[in-house]
């Protein structure tokens, strides 16, 4: 006999509801993109004035002058741009699961 004739069908469960979490990936996402751009601005900033403030967390913030301490302003200048590039990446990757999640739900219906 075939088993497609003797099988009993059995019920499955609906598939569950990623809405809530594709708009919280967004929502997420979104406000990551805004502190990558805010980041940016404030690199952007630094550039011309010629000054940039470390983003240390423990012990006092350092300012380096780009005339008088050119190393150290390239050196901070260079760190805090990987840091803000890392956010972007990780805010692009986060809009794209939430998008991901939304077409699956789309599909779904």
């Amino acid at each position: 006999m075939n088993q497609k004739r003797t099988r009993i069908p059995r019920p499955h469960p609906k598939p569950a509801n990623h809405r809530s979490g594709a708009w919280l990936f967004l929502l997420i996402g979104m406000v990551l993109l805004a502190l990558t751009g805010l980041l940016a601005w404030t690199l952007i900033a630094a550039l011309l004035d010629g000054q940039i403030v470390t983003s240390n967390r423990v012990g006092p913030k350092l300012t380096y002058n780009h005339e008088l301490q050119p190393t150290q302003f390239y050196f901070e200048l260079l760190w805090q741009g990987t840091s803000t590039l890392l956010l972007g990446a990780l805010a692009v990757a986060v809009l794209w699961i939430g998008r991901v999640l939304m077409s699956a739900q789309k599909n779904r219906r």
